[in-house]
């Protein structure tokens, strides 16, 4: 099978390349398509829908299956790589940063699972239906080509596969993947997951507050420098933590508009006495028998080689407390207004082989499906978690980490703790609080303003509002704060913050003024869309975003003023009003 698309006046182009040697198959029609069982056994339909072509393959569990993409010479891949990325195929850059084949997860580094092949005359444009179990594959081979990779197994038994041809525009994939989800019901905007604090989402900067950031007095300091709205967490434990969040604090959050509450987490467990932190507490009834186990029935090992990873199906099946319901119970009744679940969202899922509590990895999904959309359907809470993607995009009002791309550069540069600094001091931690200075390279992969594309928000910005990983702060990456502020004001995503009253002292005009220019640039409502990216100059350093009210942003992250647009500064222009250039403030004085 080998798949070609046929431009009006122009020659074929392929599509894909044969997924195997031609083989002796009876085809049989199928409504308007057909459908045929290959030797390898799998059973193969084709059709159309709306504007793409749609093939499915379904394969015996245990079955993988490995298809190379067209070769590719020039052009760009245009990836949700998180946010977004966009690879040019001879760039040498990224072909040394896929000297080695990388992946990224249709459900985890993949913020959706749809991607194009920009050229100047088209977007060759590939879309799953679900990425559960399947992975796009970069690799350098004479520039930089891709492969699609598909694991057969429970709930994940047929690969769903679109192809469309777009016109060659960036945001070809996310266009073509809104449509795909409306078209099949599964889009759900803010209004389809109202909960009565959701407008104070809107417009907020969101921060993780530390030390005596957790004191009313910094509430005080808020309010004393002009904060009108702000999202507030803490991730705190009253055994070793000097100041902590109480009921006070929440409700004089509550009191002067903002969202404010705890972190918390459900995927590990650890024994009571040495737990380092609360989430990892549970009861007998779920600690150690709730641990996950491998298919030798070893017990799987927790995040970073603490206890063990809990089994979302033991903790579903559990009868009363603890439960992420009795959880989030008790949050409410502390005052909370949000709350935000870690790991949930991420898209790592688990076979769990424990005879008390079996479970595929679509059945771990469905259970973090279940206890994310608790916390709004029942409790009626702003919800967050970490990295929410298509999948999870129906459960969570607002995500850390989606909206930073190139996440597989994250790990190692955490890992380098010289660098990045430890979870020390536990009431002002430098892993979030200490300036890290990356090398030009890792700048690149992480912040470079010529390779990001706004993908994500092209698909969900009515749906989630996407912020950076906590660890990475607006202040935490020294020389990139300017132009991660204008960034932040193109796109319509809220910067992030780690404070105590003596960071907010130092870099509080920084934080009123991302909450005013942002106000500024998008206004206090539910988001609008965003429907529209162009490059206005050859390096790609000078960008437009278009959205659906009919506001034009156009940011420089040049080194020079471009039409009178300064260095890391964004133009605003509304239709009827006068524009008006957002820039930076003036830096703040050094991290001490």
């Amino acid at each position: 099978m080998k798949i070609d698309v046929r431009p009006d006046g122009a020659a074929p182009l392929m599509v894909m390349p044969p997924l195997h040697a031609p083989e002796a198959v009876a085809v049989t029609p199928d409504g308007t398509g057909w459908r045929w069982t290959d030797a390898e056994g799998r059973n193969i339909t084709l059709s159309t829908e709306g504007e793409a072509l749609r093939l499915t393959i379904s394969g015996a569990r245990g079955s993988s299956l490995a298809w190379p993409l067209p070769t590719a010479t020039t052009g760009t891949w245009l990836i949700p790589d998180g946010e977004g990325m966009a690879y040019k195929v001879d760039d040498p850059f990224w072909r040394a940063a896929h000297k080695k084949e990388k992946c990224l997860g249709g459900t985890t580094l993949l913020s959706f699972p749809a991607w194009s092949y920009l050229t100047e005359a088209q977007a060759v444009t590939y879309a799953l239906g679900d990425g559960l179990l399947s992975d796009l594959c970069l690799h350098d081979q004479d520039g930089l080509q891709a492969r699609l990779k598909h694991d057969f197994a429970d709930g994940a038994e047929t690969l769903d596969l679109l192809f469309a041809l777009r016109p060659a525009e960036p945001l070809a994939p996310a266009l073509f993947y809104r449509q795909v989800l409306k078209s099949r019901g599964q889009l759900k905007s803010f209004a389809a997951k109202a909960v009565p604090g959701l407008p104070r989402l809107f417009g907020a900067p969101q921060a993780y507050v530390w030390g005596d950031g957790r004191d009313l007095a910094f509430l005080d300091d808020l309010k004393a420098l002009g904060v009108e709205r702000i999202v507030l967490g803490y991730d705190q434990d009253p055994r070793t933590h000097k100041h902590l969040v109480g009921p006070a604090y929440l409700a004089k959050a509550n009191a002067l508009g903002y969202l404010a509450g705890p972190y918390e987490a459900f995927d590990n467990g650890q024994p009571e006495a040495t737990a380092d932190t609360p989430s990892a507490i549970w009861n007998d009834g779920l600690y150690p028998s709730g641990c996950l186990r491998d298919a030798g029935g070893k017990v799987v090992v927790g995040f970073a080689n603490r206890g063990c990873e809990m089994s979302s199906e033991a903790i579903a099946r559990h009868p009363g407390s603890p439960s992420p319901a009795s959880r989030y119970a008790g949050h409410i009744a502390d005052g909370a207004s949000q709350v935000f679940v870690d790991v949930d969202a991420f898209g790592v899922f688990y076979d769990d082989h424990s005879p008390d509590h079996p479970m595929s990895m679509a059945r771990d999904r469905a259970n973090r499906l279940a206890r994310l959309a608790v916390a709004i359907d029942q409790f009626r809470l702003v919800l967050g978690s970490e990295n929410v993607t298509a999948w999870s995009s129906g459960v969570a009002h607002y995500s850390h980490g989606t909206a930073q791309a190139r996440a597989l550069a994250v790990w190692p540069i955490q890992a380098d703790q010289s660098r990045f600094g430890v979870y020390w001091p536990s009431d002002r931690p430098a892993f979030f609080f200490a300036p890290f200075k990356p090398t030009a390279d890792e700048a690149r992969a992480l912040f470079g303003a010529a390779d990001r594309l706004p993908l994500f928000e092209a698909v969900f910005h009515d749906s989630v509002v996407s912020a950076d990983r906590w660890e990475f702060g607006l202040m935490k990456v020294a020389g990139e704060e300017r132009r991660r502020f204008a960034r932040s004001l193109l796109y319509g995503t809220p910067t992030m913050w780690n404070l105590d009253r003596r960071e907010l002292a130092r870099v509080g005009p920084w934080l009123k003024a991302a909450q005013d220019d942002f106000r500024q640039a998008h206004g206090v409502g539910a988001p609008a869309l965003l429907t529209g990216f162009r490059w206005l100059t050859p390096d790609h350093l000078v960008q437009q975003v278009t959205y659906a009210d009919g506001r034009v942003l156009i940011a420089n992250f040049g080194d020079a003023a471009w039409q009178g647009v300064a260095s890391d500064c964004v133009r605003v222009i509304r239709p009827g009003r006068p524009r008006a250039d957002l820039c930076p403030p003036a830096d703040p004085s050094p991290f001490h």
